[in-house]
């Protein structure tokens, strides 16, 4: 009776496990390891190749103090074209202590199968305590760095280049400034060199070159009163550069008393240069040199006498 029912037991646990479409086992290669140092897990899956089995997936860590720094996975096909598949992982501590692993589960065909629990003991580095005393000191204090001769001298060295490249540079800065600031003297052509004289040098440049006798009557009269213009500007303080010559002659009536018939005389030879310049009147051979002649007695009569100041009309 007792056989009956030993071989009654063993006939369904056959049944059952080849009814099931896989099968799970766990493996640890070592069950202590030191602290840091690594072991591997490997799980190995039989199944049927036609199903799919869903193991469990795991991030960096494989429980609580053990960590996995490695993974990688197989499958082989055997003969009967049932497969192995292989998933291994490496392991690692940082904690010494005595883990459990639990089981883990595992789905495929309709079927749950959880692998064996395993255990791993992580081992603290041991001291060896034959070979040195041990000896526990107080934290030292903070100390010092010695005093570098050498790189002090190299810094004082860089210092006073820089300061005396920027006290040169200031110095040729403040020199500038004080050579831009002076203010430039007039030359001595410039101090000696009056509105009459002026005149005078470019009357006689005129007379020279006899640009008339070119047919260049207009370009004369125009040096003529340009000159005229220059003088007047000068001697009695009169715009007289954008202005016509009706409004020069009324800017000079207050010189009226003291040079009348010179005022006539500079309207005559304004008149003229305009009929030739915008009439385009030519003149005869005496009316060139009278026009001339006249502008220079103008400039002669009307010239500033020192130590004598002209009356105004008020």
């Amino acid at each position: 009776m007792k056989k009956l029912k030993t071989l009654t037991f063993f006939l369904l646990f056959c049944g059952t496990v080849f009814a099931q479409n896989f099968s799970v086992e766990a493996k640890i290669d070592f069950a202590e390891i030191f602290i840091g140092e690594q072991c591997k897990l490997m799980f190995e899956i039989y199944q049927r190749n036609d199903i799919q089995v869903v193991a469990p997936i795991f991030s960096d860590t494989l429980i609580a103090g053990i960590e996995i720094v490695g993974r990688t996975s197989d499958t082989t096909k055997n003969q009967d074209n049932s497969l192995v598949v292989r998933q291994i992982y490496t392991l690692t501590s940082f904690d010494s202590a005595l883990y459990y692993i639990s089981p883990f589960e595992f789905a495929g065909g309709g079927d749950t199968i959880f692998s064996q629990n395993l255990s791993l003991k992580v081992l603290s580095v041991p001291i060896d305590t034959t070979q040195q005393e041990i000896m526990i000191f107080d934290i030292k204090p903070i100390e010092r760095a010695p005093f570098n001769l050498e790189l002090f001298r190299k810094i004082l060295l860089w210092i006073l280049l820089i300061w005396f490249l920027i006290t040169f540079v200031i110095l040729l800065l403040i020199r500038y400034l004080r050579k831009k600031r002076k203010p430039q003297e007039p030359t001595k052509e410039e101090i000696k060199r009056s509105a009459y004289e002026v005149a005078v040098e470019k009357f006689e440049e005129i007379r020279k070159e006899k640009i008339w006798q070119q047919g260049r009557s207009k370009e004369y009269f125009t040096q003529v009163t340009d000159v005229l213009r220059e003088y007047i500007e000068s001697r009695f303080d009169v715009p007289t550069f954008e202005k016509t010559s009706a409004e020069i002659v009324d800017l000079l009536q207050f010189t009226k008393r003291d040079f009348a018939e010179q005022l006539k005389s500079l309207q005559k030879i304004l008149t003229l240069s305009d009929l030739v310049k915008f009439a385009k009147y030519l003149p005869d051979f005496d009316e060139h040199i009278s026009a001339l002649n006249k502008a220079e007695s103008f400039v002669e009569e009307t010239k500033k006498v020192e130590n004598a100041e002209l009356k105004i009309e008020n």
